[in-house]
């Protein structure tokens, strides 16, 4: 008696935080009704490889978020990562290795430098990141002008092995939730927590507002230029509008997850669901024999009623404080 009391009142306390899960089951259940294959190990791991570069787009952005900015060139940058790799990588695992690593350095210094000049400059992130993003469609068509390129097999092996019949997406997931625990209790995470739900007040408790956002942004360049590795494998071929489709979903993934785009509320946990979420949404649709066209419509009132959670969610929270 006393344990179902306190998971009543748990779930009072949370309910805003578990509706991703909560739709993302539903979501499962909705798919496994229709088409029972849905369950199969193939079929998940399958979903898994498909949904993985949107996850590291999406745990990027979740980063900026809840610092209250948001990165409109994660789109860009995984544009000239998928091209550089695809054009330059070659059959030698050195070379792989030096250009993966080579992608990774522009990724995190794109971000970096996006941290930069909105914090030095005092820029607008949305002027900030958009410049960047316009910057790097542009490089990476000067690299790669059609889709193409030559992807090692070697490579694809690697990153699309399967161990015991798990992707390495999926090992790479739970990877990724077990670093954010940790991370969300470090000085960064509490840190970034504080510059989002107040950058002023996060300062004159001693926070390093500054280092914090340029490590934020960086963190989401560096995620962007993962998923612009990981495609190149997934999608064995390079191409210079590769990121396009990320922009607005990266954002849309991680606040369908919980995380408010003013900040200071949410976390990579969530992000992955929302990600999760708007993938299943389309092969629902497709199972439903739907037109394509309604999957934008559904992800976006999917993203209204996110929005309107998180801000519930932070208006309470305030409340809570104030009281």
């Amino acid at each position: 008696m006393v344990q179902t009391k306190r998971a009543v009142e748990f779930f009072k306390k949370n309910w805003v935080v578990l509706v991703p899960y909560i739709v993302l089951i539903l979501l499962t259940v909705a798919m496994a009704n229709i088409n029972p294959r849905t369950l199969s190990g193939r079929f998940l791991a399958n979903k898994s490889d498909a949904a993985f570069s949107l996850i590291l787009a999406a745990v990027g952005q979740t980063f900026v978020l809840l610092s209250g900015g948001f990165d409109l060139s994660v789109g860009g940058v995984i544009c000239v990562t998928n091209s550089l790799l695809a054009v330059n990588m070659g059959n030698a695992p050195g070379g792989i290795i030096l250009w993966s690593f080579i992608c990774l350095l522009i990724g995190a210094g794109i971000g970096v430098f996006n941290g930069f000049v909105i914090v030095k400059a005092n820029m607008q992130p949305f002027i900030a990141t958009l410049a960047t993003q316009s910057a790097c469609y542009g490089a990476a068509l000067l690299i790669l002008k059609v889709d193409g390129g030559n992807i090692a097999p070697s490579f694809m092996g690697v990153v699309m092995y399967r161990l015991a019949g798990v992707p390495v997406s999926a090992l790479l997931t739970v990877l990724l939730i077990l670093l954010w625990l940790y991370v969300k209790r470090t000085s960064f995470g509490l840190s970034l927590y504080a510059v989002g739900s107040s950058e002023k007040a996060a300062h004159l408790n001693g926070v390093n507002v500054f280092r914090t956002k340029v490590i934020a942004y960086g963190l989401s360049g560096l995620f962007a230029a993962f998923a612009g590795i990981y495609r190149t494998a997934h999608v064995a071929s390079g191409s210079p509008t590769a990121g396009s489709a990320f922009v607005m979903t990266s954002i849309a993934g991680a606040v369908i997850g919980g995380t408010a785009i003013t900040g200071g509320i949410g976390g990579i946990v969530g992000s992955i669901a929302g990600a999760y979420i708007l993938r299943g949404i389309a092969d629902l649709l497709v199972f439903l024999q739907v037109s394509s066209y309604w999957t934008s419509l559904v992800q976006g009132v999917l993203l209204v009623a996110a929005v309107a959670l998180t801000s519930y969610a932070k208006l309470r929270r305030s409340s809570e404080v104030a009281q």
